[in-house]
């Protein structure tokens, strides 16, 4: 059966205006077949293939939308809008270096573009090319200064390398022209938690919950902030909620177990810890099938955690328990080892004097 229905009597124009008609009126699947048609009839239809590229795309059919936009640059070269669409399908694929050289050739064609310049410091940023990033992030701040996204990407990049001055400088724009978003507001938090204004600190997070109520991580520090505020009753509700909404967030079970052991609340530390353990564990025996081998590291002061509050409830044995478990997954913990020897000594002090007794 050929493509389209009298498909000798159907010239290349007839086919190619049909499919920009129909893909005006956003009917991609009945512009496919004029679009296939076209391009057998003219193989350097190189917009031809840029539109198959994007039907494909749409279709999260990847390898024929990079075949076809392949197609479109190797017939057009300069086919700007064919370099753009493999880069952005590259960057949502995470194949950054991929992606990096056809945004690069669209800022030549373009140099006032900001917003692919921000694209090419994600690619940057998230291949490990720092400054690089940190480049393409003020070059699209330079020609666009209102562009929030550059802003927020290079901020996050600021405060990694503890250039907190420049990214409170860049952030506090948005502040003052009256259109900062959450996460703005959220990355400011963190610059005056950083700094330990932790009034300023809580006034930005309150204002990154009250746009994104899902945020977990804002959460946990308006409780942290509370906590150096000796706000504990407020810390405690922040971390509860930080938990709920990411059972997965070690950070949050640890903060509130911590806040829970340092009230001497033993019992709901214990209970708490033990919760994201069981948590944990269930998870990692998923990750174990797709062989997915995740560092421990992160949660062994989660461990010694409980193992002080095991101590603290005169429970050695689950002490002892949880304690060796931290010094499998880190040996070189002098500290727990003696913790450990400790109870060792106490459980033998307890024998002899049952002995005496009897």
């Amino acid at each position: 059966m050929s493509i389209i229905d009298e498909k000798d009597h159907v010239n290349f124009e007839t086919n190619a205006s049909r499919a920009k008609d129909l893909i005006k009126n956003d009917n991609w699947n009945g512009a496919f077949k004029y679009l296939k048609a076209a391009v057998e009839a003219d193989p350097n239809y190189a917009e031809g293939y840029n539109l198959l590229g994007i039907y494909y795309t749409r279709n999260h059919n990847y390898p024929e939308a990079i075949e076809n936009f392949r197609q479109a640059l190797h017939s057009d070269f300069d086919l700007t809008e064919a370099h753009y669409n493999l880069a952005s399908l590259y960057l949502e694929r995470e194949e950054y270096n991929m992606a990096l050289p056809h945004f690069k050739e669209v800022v030549l064609a373009d140099p006032e573009d900001s917003e692919t310049y921000n694209l090419m410091g994600v690619c940057c940023a998230k291949s490990g090319m720092a400054e690089d990033a940190k480049t393409f992030f003020s070059e699209s701040l330079r020609l666009q200064p209102d562009n929030i996204s550059a802003a927020v990407n290079i901020s996050k990049l600021l405060i990694k390398n503890n250039e907190i001055s420049e990214a409170k400088g860049i952030l506090l724009y948005f502040i003052k022209k009256g259109i900062a978003n959450f996460e703005v507001h959220y990355l400011l938090g963190i610059v005056y938690k950083i700094l330990e204004d932790f009034p300023r600190a809580l006034h930005h997070l309150r204002e990154a919950v009250l746009e994104d109520k899902n945020n977990a991580e804002a959460y946990n520090l308006l409780g942290e902030c509370c906590v150096k505020m000796n706000f504990d009753k407020q810390a405690e509700s922040f971390f509860v909620m930080a938990a709920r909404l990411d059972t997965a967030y070690l950070d949050a079970y640890y903060n509130l177990g911590n806040l829970y052991y340092n009230q001497q609340k033993y019992h709901d530390a214990i209970l708490t810890l033990e919760e994201y353990l069981r948590t944990k564990e269930a998870t990692d025996f998923i990750d174990s099938l797709w062989a997915d081998s995740k560092s421990k590291d992160e949660t062994v002061p989660l461990y010694n955690l409980l193992g002080n509050c095991y101590k603290a409830t005169n429970n050695p044995v689950k002490a002892r328990e949880i304690w060796e478990k931290s010094l499998s997954i880190l040996p070189e913990q002098q500290d727990i080892k003696e913790a450990v020897s400790g109870l060792s000594q106490t459980s033998q002090m307890h024998k002899r004097i049952s002995l005496v007794i009897d």
